[in-house]
Parts: C-alpha cells; sequence; structure tokens
C-alpha cells in the first residue's frame, strides 16, 4: 500500500512537472511569434491571457496545495529526518544496503526539489521575456495600429510582472530555493548544536559520578 501511494504521488508531480514544461513551451512559441512581423498581436495576447490564466489555475486550485505538502514541505522534512536521525547521529548505524537505500531516498527527494524550483524558475523567466520580446516587436513595427496594440500590452506587462506561485503563497525560483535552504541548514545548525549540548552535559554528569 505505502509502494502504491509512493508511486502515484510520483506520477502526479511529474505530470505536474510535463503540464508546466508544456505551457512555458507554448509561451516560447507565443513570444517567438512576436517577433515576426506578419503575426498577428491581438491573437496572440488573447493566446498569452489565456495560457496564463490556466496556469495560475493549475498553480492555485488544482496542483498547488498538494505539491506544497507532499513536495516541498515532505520532502523537505525528510531531507532533514534522515540527515538529522542517520546521518549525523545514527543509532544505529547504517550499512550495506540500508545506506544504499538511505542514499538513494535523500537523492530523490534533492532532486525533485530542484526540478520543481528549476521548472518554476525558468517559467517565470519565459513568461516575463515577453516584455523585452514586445520591446523588440515595437522598435521594428511600422503599422500605428499594431504599435498602440503592443504599447499598451507592454504596458501591462511592465506593471504586472508574473511570479510563479503555489496556492498563492509559495514562490517557487532559484532565489526562493536559496532561501529555504538557508533556513534548513540554520535550523539544522541549532538542532545539532542542542543535540552537542546535552550529550555534553551527560558527559559531565558520568564524569562527575
Amino acid at each position: 500500500m505505502y509502494l502504491v501511494s509512493v508511486v502515484c504521488e510520483c506520477a502526479a508531480f511529474y505530470e505536474y512537472i510535463l503540464l508546466i514544461l508544456y505551457i512555458r513551451w507554448i509561451v516560447y512559441i507565443i513570444n517567438e511569434q512576436i517577433l515576426l512581423r506578419h503575426s498577428i498581436i491581438s491573437t496572440l495576447r488573447d493566446m498569452y491571457l489565456e495560457v496564463i490564466d490556466c496556469l495560475i489555475v493549475i498553480n492555485r486550485s488544482i496542483y498547488g496545495l498538494p505539491v506544497i505538502s507532499t513536495i516541498i514541505a515532505t520532502n523537505i522534512g525528510r531531507l532533514f529526518y534522515e540527515f538529522y536521525n542517520h546521518i549525523l547521529f545514527p543509532v544505529p548505524v547504517y550499512e550495506g544496503e540500508e545506506l544504499i537505500t538511505l542514499t538513494m531516498g535523500l537523492s530523490i527527494c534533492v532532486f525533485d526539489i530542484i526540478v520543481l524550483y528549476g521548472v518554476g524558475h525558468a517559467t517565470e523567466k519565459e513568461i516575463n521575456r515577453m516584455s523585452l520580446v514586445l520591446h523588440q516587436r515595437s522598435f521594428i513595427e511600422r503599422n500605428p495600429r499594431i504599435k498602440r496594440q503592443i504599447k499598451f500590452f507592454m504596458l501591462r506587462r511592465f506593471h504586472e510582472p508574473f511570479r510563479f506561485m503555489l496556492f498563492g503563497i509559495c514562490e517557487i525560483n532559484l532565489r526562493k530555493l536559496l532561501s529555504l535552504l538557508n533556513k534548513t541548514v540554520a535550523y539544522l545548525v541549532i538542532q545539532v548544536l542542542f543535540k552537542l549540548n546535552k550529550i555534553k552535559e551527560r558527559y559531565i554528569k558520568f564524569i562527575d559520578s
């Protein structure tokens, strides 16, 4: 039963990643089409708005909370627990197959987190690249009507930079990943210091007795 739950969780996560990569690819195609002079800006704008709305709905109501709870929170908690209890202060000491299993499990947790934050960062960057693409198109465009459409779209993009958010509360990019890593390491250091202090106190009591 546990294996089935793990497989289902993994399948759902990578389904989500593939969906986000597909959305990023669509935005990339739109950006490339904007640079072509024969492209229709209004159509591309409508496509872009539909894609962004779909991404927001996916991240907010469909996958947002499950990804936060099962991928970020669970994996960070497992990394902390395994590293603290089975690497820094192992009781009993892991050997052979158990050590290999532990290493593989930790590697998968780290890989999933890096993939999530990496894909989120790349998608956010590609979406925000549209401002630069529109600026480049405005220089080569000669039609006044289309030029006005581009300027209107550019103003909207400048005032509403996209942020890759899960459930509206968790921002996903490499800067947030580094911040999360710093907090985790700091908390781990604090717990290690407490543990060492307790070991020292026990040792002093043992010597005194």
